[in-house]
């Protein structure tokens, strides 16, 4: 039974700023998106998750996949919100199958079941769209190329999240660190100590808000701000300690404050980063956060040694882990 496997992803300093051409650095993390295929000779394609199995004919997937582009070009005209272009989740997962039908100019439509076996966290920053998309078009699709399968993980994912970046599907697909701006998309070799120690991720729900809904309300407000300036200096300022090894305390702390005045942290958030910085560290969201709600999704944290989140006052349905790097991104996993 064939398996795909990608990882999920933190963007470490620029979110939103990357939608202005600022640049932004992202990194493929250990908590991976598996997909598994098993064919049969049945005219329909069947999605299985935790909660229910989606099931449509082979016939429409081609109509579905017109629809959805009908729907987001409706979109760009202001015709239709972003949380309308999908009626549900699975919908894009069959848009990317047969994308990557389309774009490797295979005749057969793909018959079976797929079932998911996944520990990114939906909704919270870590990549989970662009992580499908990918794993699917590996598993479907024949794609020589990475900036390729880049491109068009991002084609797929613009129904989930509108005009966002490219730097979902940047992270996933290459692994390791990234910096995007704009289009371009430059692999980063970390030092040996990579991230280094003291660094977790923090998920605090899923937010109210979709990054769709999240990015357009950003643009609203400040899309021709003098403030993705600011972005770009924190940016280019947390490149050059990373890639020296030195300390990422005031370029995590200073992002924090840009993206608090953006709008897109919530107060809880905003409580627990000041307390983390009380302590010697510094902690920010990672990601689209959000502009309603109290959760903010995923949260990036580093701690001073011998410290650990559950020495912070964390709400009771707030989880963290480990930060690791994965060096690999997507993949098809042997049998």
């Amino acid at each position: 039974m064939p398996t795909a496997c990608a990882p999920g992803k933190i963007i470490l300093s620029g979110e939103h700023a990357v939608v202005y051409g600022s640049p932004a650095l992202a990194l493929a993390v250990d908590r991976h998106m598996r997909i598994h295929y098993r064919p049969d000779r049945l005219p329909r394609l069947s999605w299985h998750t935790q909660e229910r199995t989606h099931v449509l004919g082979l016939d429409k997937l081609a109509s579905l996949r017109r629809r959805l582009d009908n729907h987001f070009e409706r979109y760009l005209r202001g015709e239709l919100p972003i949380t309308r272009i999908l009626q549900k989740p699975a919908e894009l997962a069959f848009y990317a199958v047969d994308m990557a039908r389309v774009l490797s100019g295979l005749d057969v439509r793909p018959q079976g079941s797929l079932s998911i076996d996944s520990d990114i966290p939906i909704g919270a920053g870590m990549g989970s769209s662009a992580a499908l998309i990918a794993a699917l078009l590996k598993l479907f699709g024949h794609f020589d190329d990475r900036d390729e399968l880049i491109r068009q993980v991002r084609h797929c994912e613009r129904l989930q999240h509108g005009r966002g970046s490219i730097i979902d599907a940047a992270a996933v697909c290459s692994g390791g660190a990234v910096r995007v701006q704009g289009e371009q998309v430059e692999s980063l070799a970390l030092p040996e100590q990579g991230l280094g120690d003291g660094f977790y991720w923090l998920f605090t729900g899923t937010p109210a808000s979709s990054t769709g809904a999240c990015v357009d309300q950003v643009r609203r407000n400040f899309a021709d701000s003098p403030i993705w300036g600011e972005f770009r200096d924190v940016t280019e300022a947390f490149e050059s300690a990373l890639m020296q090894g030195e300390s990422l305390l005031e370029p995590i702390r200073a992002n924090h404050r840009l993206l608090t005045r953006i709008g897109v942290v919530p107060a809880p958030l905003q409580r627990l980063a000041e307390q983390v910085e009380q302590a010697g560290g510094a902690a920010k969201v990672c990601g689209a956060g959000a502009v309603s709600g109290d959760q903010g999704g995923l949260m990036l944290l580093l701690l001073p040694s011998g410290m650990t989140p559950a020495q912070l006052s964390l709400q009771p349905d707030w989880h963290w882990g480990v930060l690791k790097e994965d060096k690999q991104g997507v993949r098809i996993l042997e049998d």
